[in-house]
């Protein structure tokens, strides 16, 4: 077992807590063989089932994100994908395991197979390529201190707009951004 790591962690800090390297081709093999069986039971038994979602988000159009399913549905999947797992996988599956709760390895890969669905890093998911959305790891910090600034400006932004919602007052501030619960911030 190794310790657990939050669904919202970047692909790097994923892959160094398996004991990877983020930058050897073996690591990326095994990346694309864990994301495979994500995928794989994403699409069976999550992609458009309006049925699993959380009821506060029962009105939603696919894609989903993860957090718009129910927790049951969603720890259903990681059962599932780890009872079906191949033997290779299932050793770093094993890695996650934990006393209480869902395998934080299977966690994190779904995690991540919700997000490349619901439209935040279709560049990275077209692309087959390994380090696609490496560049969105390391902006992170950027990101959060974007995020920052625009609270600090949000009186200046709330009285040219004229609302008063933070929400509101962003996405009026940045045009064409959707909001990314994962890094608490726009895109």
């Amino acid at each position: 077992m190794t310790t657990p790591l939050i669904r919202s962690a970047t692909k790097r800090q994923f892959l160094i807590s398996l004991g990877l390297d983020p930058d050897h081709g073996s690591t990326q093999e095994t990346y694309w063989m864990l994301k495979d069986e994500a995928t794989r039971a994403y699409e069976s038994q999550l992609q458009g089932r309006g049925d699993l979602l959380r009821p506060e988000y029962a009105n939603q159009e696919p894609p989903f994100a993860a957090a718009h399913f129910t927790a049951e549905a969603f720890s259903s999947v990681v059962r599932s994908i780890y009872q079906t797992a191949c033997p290779s996988a299932r050793r770093y599956y094993d890695r996650g395991r934990v006393v209480q709760g869902d395998n934080w390895v299977i966690s994190w890969m779904l995690y991540h197979v919700c997000r490349y669905r619901d439209g935040r890093n279709i560049r990275a998911a077209r692309a087959r390529d390994f380090h696609a959305d490496d560049d969105l790891d390391d902006n992170h910090g950027r990101e959060i201190a974007s995020i920052l600034i625009e609270r600090i400006e949000q009186p200046r932004l709330t009285s040219v707009t004229g609302g008063s919602n933070l929400a509101t007052t962003a996405a009026a501030a940045r045009p064409g951004k959707f909001y990314d619960a994962a890094r608490n911030g726009y895109r």
